[in-house]
């Protein structure tokens, strides 16, 4: 018909079909013309109507789609689909207590319940209210037991309320109805390892290991409770099932690594590190522990190799540029640290105070006075109370000649410490000018 331009005679129910075939292939360009070319040989038929509304929420037309809805809705008031769609556009407008609102109202005609619960919960999730979404999910439970996502969702609720004894119980709960439920067991040994209940937690994951013993997660978890306990033999195999199982893991290869790094194997913790910043690029943690390595063996060239790779893979990292900063100012490459210090403090100001101090140590270094008075000026809005910043200050002010100011700042660091020995080389005016020591 498209090719052809020509018009033939569909069943209502054909051109639903052809529709939903584009909308599951997202062809939605195809779908929007064949649900028109229905509407116009079947212009009062609902289920087209409401795939037209559907696609024009997919598609952020939302005025447009509820305009059909409320046509829909006058014809049939007690159709399910128009509820559920305007409730998803109250959702993506962040509008979720008329979700809630619309859902409640369906709830009082519609038998089949489970989806609304569900869609209900979720948007008091959204709200964070996380006491009302509890008794939704808990409906959804009741009607499936096998409803893990609603359980994860339970769960997080209740933890998110600091109520602990109703998680355990709710999975325990589970637990009578199907001891080998997998996910059930591996939950609660989350619960006991937050609670420092390391044996529950390690029995525990044993029982979703024999519920599943393909179930990756749990080794993972079982390994993470044996490195806290001191059993890294044990983590470490518990650590290399679960790479057997899965596909290769750059979480997993640091994590191994840095089970051989606590039992002093430099080569194979060398081996599964560089595996993990190889496997995933972007794996923060791994490329510090690999900088830091190398730092404290004493080799600052191969470390500063790595923290410029590191730091093309992970471009906002604050840890690693203060890495590239640190490994600089070592080697006595002030003016490239003070570039990576400037960096870290142009995307925020307010960071540690250590990141502050290095940069103001290199532009003590530098001689750069001007400079240094003004990000010392800067970093006192975050850290009033700090003398070493009060000292600098009035050491910038008074190679300035500004010698009122200069007494204020030097009295206030005064009131707590001396004036360090570094800046009192650095800033001679302090024992030159008889005024300032009164």
């Amino acid at each position: 018909m498209l090719k052809t331009n020509t018009v033939f005679y569909f069943d209502s129910s054909d051109f639903i079909n052809i529709s939903h075939h584009y909308i599951d292939q997202a062809n939605f360009s195809l779908a929007e013309k064949a649900i028109k070319m229905g509407l116009d040989q079947h212009p009062n038929n609902i289920d087209l109507m409401l795939l037209n509304s559907e696609l024009l929420i997919f598609n952020s037309s939302y005025k447009d789609a509820y305009k059909i809805l409320n046509f829909v809705e006058e014809i049939d008031p007690e159709n399910r689909e128009v509820y559920l769609q305007k409730a998803t556009i109250y959702s993506k407008n962040n509008l979720s207590e008329e979700a809630i609102d619309i859902l409640k109202r369906a709830l009082t005609f519609i038998d089949d319940k489970l989806e609304i619960w569900n869609m209900i919960a979720m948007e008091f999730l959204l709200l964070e209210d996380f006491e009302s979404a509890i008794p939704f999910f808990k409906k959804c439970l009741d009607f499936d037991n096998e409803d893990y996502q609603s359980l994860y969702n339970l769960i997080f609720c209740y933890e998110n309320l600091g109520m602990i004894d109703e998680s355990i119980s709710e999975l325990s709960s589970v637990l009578e109805k199907r001891p080998y439920s997998k996910i059930a067991w591996h939950q609660i040994g989350k619960i006991y390892n937050k609670q420092g209940k390391l044996k529950k937690a390690i029995s525990a994951f044993d029982f979703a290991i024999i519920s599943d013993d393909q179930f990756v997660s749990a080794y993972i978890e079982k390994a993470k409770v044996l490195e806290k306990v001191g059993k890294i033999n044990e983590a470490l195999e518990n650590f290399r099932l679960s790479i057997e199982l899965s596909e290769p893991n750059s979480y997993i290869y640091f994590r191994i690594a840095k089970c051989y790094r606590k039992i002093n194997n430099k080569k194979l913790f060398l081996e599964y590190i560089k595996n993990a910043v190889r496997e995933e690029p972007g794996n923060e943690k791994a490329w510090i522990y690999l900088i830091k390595y190398y730092l404290k063996n004493k080799n600052p060239r191969q470390a500063k190799y790595l923290a410029s790779k590191a730091l093309n893979n992970n471009h906002n990292s604050i840890k690693i540029i203060e890495l590239n900063a640190i490994i600089h100012r070592e080697n006595g490459d002030t003016n490239e640290a003070i570039k990576f210090y400037n960096q870290i403090i142009d995307f925020k100001e307010n960071f540690s105070w250590k990141i502050w101090k290095g940069l103001l140590k290199c532009l003590i270094e530098n001689k750069q006075w001007s400079e240094l008075l003004k990000i010392s000026l800067r970093a006192k809005k975050y850290y009033p109370n700090k003398a070493f910043l009060d000292f600098t200050i009035s050491g910038c002010l008074l190679k300035n000649g500004k010698l009122n100011e200069a007494i204020y700042f030097y009295q206030s660091g005064k009131k707590t410490c001396q004036v360090p020995d570094r800046l009192i080389k650095s800033f001679p005016e302090f024992t030159e000018n008889k005024t300032l020591l009164v």
